[in-house]
């Protein structure tokens, strides 16, 4: 049972990673035709229930195997579940946020401006970055 678990936490994770906008953020951050700019914001808006879906199915797996492996007594664990979670604030209050006012506006001037500010780099790297430590720590379960 403990390795199906797993196995879904890890298919979880590789689901999440598969639709998330990281990548059109990139794309998003080049472009300026308005017409591309408004299909890839519909590319990010259509995935973005399945995002959520692979998001709880990675957290309660996370969570239910930490109770089958009693692994809430270490502090990797909560490590993990915090750097997990900051994870999805970074990438909801700085990355979600900032192409929901791309979205929004119908003035040249602001989406200019908007998409001059954004830096989908930050993303990639907290998403990257955060997963990697996550990784290391599920795999070595260091002592802290």
């Amino acid at each position: 049972m403990y390795q199906w678990i797993v196995f879904i936490h890890i298919a979880s994770v590789l689901g999440l990673l598969l639709v998330h906008p990281v990548t059109v953020a990139f794309h998003l951050k080049e472009e300026r035709n308005d017409v591309r700019i408004r299909e890839l914001l519909e590319v990010t808006e259509a995935a973005s229930t399945l995002r959520w879906i692979f998001f709880y199915v990675t957290l309660a797996s996370g969570v239910l195997l930490g109770l089958l492996g009693s692994w809430w007594g270490t502090a990797w664990i909560w490590a993990a579940l915090v750097i997990f979670v900051a994870i999805g604030v970074v990438m909801n209050v700085y990355g979600g946020r900032t192409i929901d006012r791309i979205a929004d506006t119908h003035d040249d001037a602001e989406m200019e401006r908007l998409l001059a500010r954004f830096r989908p780099g930050i993303l990639a790297v907290t998403g990257a970055g955060g997963l990697l430590l996550i990784l290391y720590l599920m795999l070595f379960k260091p002592t802290l």
